[in-house]
């Protein structure tokens, strides 16, 4: 097997990695829906046409298997440039420290660098190919023009160096090979409102391919001897390591690490599941209970119809359609639009198959327009609208909407149409200015559908359960 001889098969590309770096990356998913890590390394080395999310667990080999892609492109792909741009400089220096270890390797070696002695934040091999660590700032990332940015922890990236980053990549024709551009974002999803999320959760329409292991994928093979039933992995395992597991994770260290963190960050982290609920205003909501296409209740005629509107120009106005039946409430549509005067709000809002009366909004509409003269709760009315305008503390309507998402008893009130993506995305991202606060953060992006469902509460339940405002 030659060093610097291009691989056909992925049979090859598995041998290649195992002879000149000893690392064994499994090649067959445990968990269903996961991929195995030598997946990322195939997609990677055979040229995707589309950009890269790896979604992978702490500890699971994501930054030594980039290091272990990047040291194939510079090996097999001659005159290619690559670069490292970590959510933090320590964090690039890791993928670094990563390749520059494998290079220094007897099995490969320092002979392919052109300088071996510069080889601090730069290297450049003597075929051509090219790698250098990136930090995150905007005079770093921009007027870079290459062929590969691997960013990791893309959960800790500054929004707008990764949009710098969307612009560096080209692709190139080296020979008979053409190398595409592409982009590979590399990091645990733990924030429900992070970088993230939003990569994965757009990644149906944005083309880029996720590829998703966990713990498990990487775990290694339990020996027989060990007992299932007293073992702190049984919950996630279920006995599937002495069966599948073919990985590289000590089950002694995963059991440790699994004693040390609460259940949340276990999961969001390790097991690649749902992000952490850390900071979450309503953490109790669940999409496969709350979310139903069905009304829970029989629509009859004692329930209410009403309209909960949190006004904006700048801003989006949104307008959430409720049904209430006794203590039980139903979101049945949504409209979010944004610079539209109020009346062509209401020309979409009244186009709609349901005709309904009773507005629930926020006591601000009452300020008088500085051209007409009108405020936005005067023109509903005299559009025959019955407006509720309670005031209120925002504390307060979001624990009356945590009480219908789940009461201390345990009951559901609250359900919301699966078509009311807006709102659902909003609550799941709604979160405290910071962990001690009592206060939601006011982002301009998820306040303003969950306003609009507060006014509704706030409008519509006792007065008893609804302090007035300071």
């Amino acid at each position: 097997m030659d060093l610097m001889t291009p691989v056909l098969t992925q049979d090859e590309l598995h041998d290649w990695i195992v002879h000149f770096t000893g690392l064994v990356v499994p090649r067959e998913s445990v968990c269903p829906h996961h991929h195995p890590p030598f997946e990322y390394l195939r997609s990677s080395y055979f040229e995707p046409s589309v950009d890269q999310i790896i979604w992978a667990p702490r500890g699971g080999g994501k930054t030594s298997l980039a290091a272990v892609a990047t040291l194939l492109d510079l090996l097999h792909k001659p005159g290619i440039a690559v670069r490292i741009l970590g959510g933090s400089l320590d964090q690039s220096l890791k993928m670094w420290e990563s390749l520059l270890g494998f290079i220094h390797d007897p099995r490969i070696g320092p002979q392919i660098l052109s300088d071996p002695r510069s080889v601090a934040r730069r290297l450049r091999l003597c075929n051509g190919s090219s790698a250098a660590v990136l930090t995150q700032s905007q005079r770093s990332v921009r007027g870079v023009r290459v062929q590969k940015v691997r960013c990791d922890e893309v959960e800790l990236f500054e929004r707008t160096i990764w949009s710098a980053a969307q612009l560096t990549t080209r692709s190139v024709q080296i020979g008979n090979r053409r190398i595409n551009g592409s982009i590979e974002a590399i990091s645990t999803l733990h924030k429900p409102y992070g970088l993230m999320r939003e990569l994965v959760d757009q990644s149906a329409s944005s083309g880029m391919k996720v590829t998703r292991w966990c713990l498990l994928d990487v775990l290694e093979r339990c020996p027989p001897e060990r007992d299932c039933q007293t073992c702190a992995l049984y919950p996630e395992c279920r006995g599937i390591a002495k069966k599948k597991c073919e990985g590289f994770f000590g089950i002694d260290d995963a059991i440790r690490m699994k004693q040390r963190v609460s259940e949340q960050v276990w999961q969001a982290e390790m097991l690649c599941q749902r992000p952490s609920q850390d900071g979450q205003v309503f953490p109790m909501l669940n999409t496969s209970i709350h979310c139903r296409t069905e009304c829970p209740f029989e629509i009859t005629r004692d329930c209410e119809w009403w309209l909960a509107i949190d006004f904006g120009f700048s801003a989006p106005l949104v307008c959430l359609w409720i049904i209430r039946k006794g203590d039980q409430s139903y979101v049945v549509d949504e409209h979010v639009a944004r610079q539209m005067t109020l009346f062509e709000h209401l020309v979409v809002i009244e186009s709609r198959p349901w005709r309904v009366r009773r507005v629930a909004c926020d006591p601000s509409g009452a300020t008088r327009n500085e051209q007409t003269a009108r405020s936005n709760i005067d023109f509903l009315r005299a559009r025959g609208y019955s407006v509720k305008t309670r005031p209120s503390r925002i504390v307060d309507g979001v624990e009356l909407i945590r009480s219908a998402l789940k009461s201390a008893t345990g009951q559901i009130r609250l359900f919301i149409h699966p078509r009311c993506q807006h709102l659902i995305r909003a609550m799941e991202e709604y979160r405290y200015r910071e962990p001690t606060s009592e206060i939601p953060l006011k982002d301009g992006v998820h306040d303003h559908a969950v306003d609009a469902l507060r006014y509704f509460y706030v409008n519509t339940q006792s007065t008893s359960l609804v302090r007035k405002p300071y």
